[in-house]
C-alpha cells in the first residue's frame, strides 16, 4: 500500500501515527491526547488526485499515438 490519503495507505499511516502518540502518552502518563485529525490532509490528497490523473492520462497518450515497439 502507498501511503498516500486517497489510497487506503494514508488511513493506515494516520491510524499507525495516532497509535503511536497514544503508547508515548500512556509512557509518559500526559493526560489528554487529541487524535489526529486526517482533514488536514485533504490539500495534498487533491494534489496527489491531480497527479495520478495528469499521470494517468499521459501514459493512455503515449500508449494510443507512440506504442512501444518490441520487435
Amino acid at each position: 500500500m502507498i501511503p498516500l490519503l486517497p489510497l487506503d495507505g494514508g488511513h493506515v499511516i494516520g491510524a499507525l501515527y495516532d497509535g503511536i502518540k497514544r503508547m508515548f502518552a500512556r509512557i509518559f502518563k500526559l493526560k489528554k491526547v487529541k487524535p489526529v485529525d486526517t482533514v488536514k490532509l485533504l490539500p495534498l490528497t487533491y494534489v496527489v488526485v491531480v497527479a495520478m490523473l495528469v499521470m494517468g492520462g499521459l501514459l493512455i497518450y503515449a500508449d494510443i499515438f507512440k506504442p512501444i515497439q518490441l520487435f
